[in-house]
């Protein structure tokens, strides 16, 4: 293979592999530099797109630096331009110069390019719920709470703690489900695992919406009317997943603003055309003639659940008196 005379020269250039959330950098002192997927070159990409022998670098008499592809696969680009071989300055300033090999990007640059500003998670005030691993025990523990306490509220008939923590387990396996998925997803991005972030995430999920309905019905029933809740279903349904998953990705993936708002309305967007439809069908239903009454329809089983729950043989004893009340009056 015919490379220009290796020379050992004091060098300040960085090549930059991009890779799934953190990039690899390679300080350039020695050339020739010879980069591709072949375990005897001097930089190492392990991408199949990537040639065995794909590029090299090298530095001549004058202190220009040549770009030579070496690929008959997939070839180089320079600036987004076909590579075959190029000649360039960098003992004078320069912008970095990005490269693409195959599938993979890189980037040339000097070792004073400067960088973005570090990003610091902001552990304050709500974002304390996402950061902050005795939050998330504590998030976890509320949602299983309230949904404990409101199938005991739906329950009729005593019934034993087996029962009532059966009924729990679909919201557990949810709550599971959404971590696994979410924690996956940092876990591709950042190279880490965000396993205490994705269980807060999930538990606001399921339990700011619950409590909202609460808060609804609650307020229904005090106002004698449908509009609060009607209302806060409306924000809960359209707002909450997209805010809750902007805050998460601007926290734990660091994103700036529009692309962390693009990628919350991108996940949010089943959900928000699901809630869409559901609303559009309910303004319609409510214009049609329904058997049920409207109170049925607004209050909630905390509205008029004001006593513990009546066991079956109590009622019974209750039913017999009441029967045999009545059977002595006629």
């Amino acid at each position: 293979m015919d490379v220009l005379k290796s020379t050992h020269v004091p060098s300040d250039l960085i090549l930059e592999v991009q890779a799934r959330g953190l990039n690899q950098y390679h300080r350039l002192e020695r050339f020739p530099v010879r980069v591709g997927r072949a375990l005897d070159n001097d930089i190492i990409i392990s991408d199949p797109t990537v040639s065995p022998y794909h590029l090299l670098i090298d530095l001549d008499d004058e202190g220009s630096l040549i770009l030579r592809n070496l690929s008959k696969e997939n070839g180089s680009r320079l600036n987004y331009y076909p590579l075959k071989e190029a000649r360039i300055n960098f003992s004078r300033p320069i912008k970095p110069l990005a490269l693409r090999l195959g599938g993979r990007r890189l980037t040339l640059m000097r070792a004073d390019t400067p960088v973005e500003q570090t990003a610091v998670r902001k552990c304050r005030g709500l974002y304390r719920l996402l950061c902050e691993p005795v939050w998330s025990v504590v998030l976890v523990i509320a949602m299983l709470l309230a949904f404990l306490y409101e199938n005991y509220l739906d329950t009729i008939f005593a019934k034993d703690a087996v029962y009532y923590f059966g009924n729990l387990m679909p919201y557990v396996m949810g709550s599971l489900a959404i971590t696994l998925v979410v924690a996956g997803i940092s876990r591709l991005s950042l190279q880490r695992w965000e396993v205490g972030a994705a269980a807060s995430l999930a538990s606001l999920l399921l339990l700011i919406p619950h409590s909202l309905g609460q808060l609804g019905h609650w307020l229904n029933y005090l106002v004698t009317a449908d509009w609060p809740l009607d209302y806060i279903l409306l924000v809960s349904n359209f707002l909450l997943v997209p805010l809750l998953l902007y805050a998460y990705i601007r926290l734990i993936h660091h994103a700036s603003f529009f692309p962390a708002l693009g990628v919350a309305l991108l996940f949010s967007a089943p959900i928000i055309v699901y809630q869409a439809s559901e609303l559009a069908d309910n303004l319609t239903l409510k214009k049609e003639f329904s058997g049920e009454a409207k109170f049925n329809r607004t209050l909630s089983s905390g509205d008029f659940r004001l006593k513990p729950t009546q066991s079956i043989d109590d009622y019974l004893k209750e039913m017999q008196q009441s029967l045999n009340a009545e059977s002595s009056e006629s």
